[in-house]
């Protein structure tokens, strides 16, 4: 069965770059931030990966998209990215998405990816093969 992934990140014009927030992503901008979700995504398709890429806004906004799109199809990996894990003003944001793929996906497994361009060895290092469902212990 082919893995299923979904990749839950900011909208790239939704972020405010010059805030003190983003300032620890040096050199990100809404070119770089779009450009890398599309390569990942492709990236991810082009290795037998089943991807959606989910890009929500801030606040109750992005929750209530992110539990949408989560609730619509079984995802074995649930990707979020760094904008919305690792900025604290996000936390409330992060945490419910977390609850919201825990409830509607009870096994999926979170991935985590250090740095925009690495979502696709991310989501490898649960599934090393996009036809095997079964993650990595």
């Amino acid at each position: 069965m082919t893995v299923t992934v979904i990749q839950i990140g900011l909208d790239p014009g939704v972020i405010d770059y010059s805030s003190p927030d983003f300032a620890q992503f040096d050199g990100l901008s809404p070119e770089r931030l779009r450009k890398a979700n599309d390569d990942n995504v492709a990236g991810l398709r082009a290795a037998g990966y089943d991807v959606d890429n989910c890009l929500v806004d801030f606040g109750d906004e992005g929750v209530r998209k992110a539990r949408k799109w989560l609730s619509a199809k079984r995802y074995d990996a649930v990707l979020i990215g760094a904008g919305v894990r690792l900025v604290a003003n996000n936390t409330p944001l992060f945490e419910a998405i977390v609850n919201a793929a825990h409830t509607a996906n009870p096994g999926c497994r979170f991935v985590f990816n250090r740095d925009a361009v690495d979502t696709p060895r991310d989501i490898q290092r649960w599934y090393p093969d996009p036809d095997d469902a079964t993650p990595v212990q």
